[in-house]
């Protein structure tokens, strides 16, 4: 019988654990394949617009609104788990050859593991 968890403690061991296996069979995968894997700090992705890669000024708020993703620097909006995909897929990159300055520089003020861009 499946019960409730009973602390916030609980809850988050919980649910980490689906994203710590899901995380090693990916990696023990990606090793027998002979695929690299990058890991990728999640700070700021479901903020960030994969488009402009504006986050909002404001600290503490997002363009984000349930699965809306609504950028209002831009004006793309779309599926908001589909934006922090491509922003992952960005951030991948950028760190994969941190030589190549792909991201503006609010991301990579933030010291995330990324080279920032020179700011105009």
């Amino acid at each position: 019988m499946n019960q409730k968890p009973r602390s916030k403690a609980e809850r988050r061991r919980t649910n980490n654990w689906a994203f710590y296996q899901l995380r090693m069979f990916v990696t023990y995968k990606a090793a027998i394949a002979g695929v690299p894997v990058v890991l990728v700090p999640p700070a700021y992705t479901s903020q960030t617009c994969h488009k402009c890669l504006h986050i909002h000024p404001e600290q503490g708020k997002s363009y984000r609104s349930g699965k809306l993703f609504k950028c209002g620097h831009c004006g793309w909006e779309g599926d908001a788990d589909y934006n922090a995909a491509q922003v992952i897929s960005l951030l991948g990159a950028t760190v994969n050859s941190p030589e190549i300055p792909k991201l503006s520089c609010p991301l990579g003020q933030l010291g995330i593991g990324i080279k920032p861009a020179p700011c105009a």
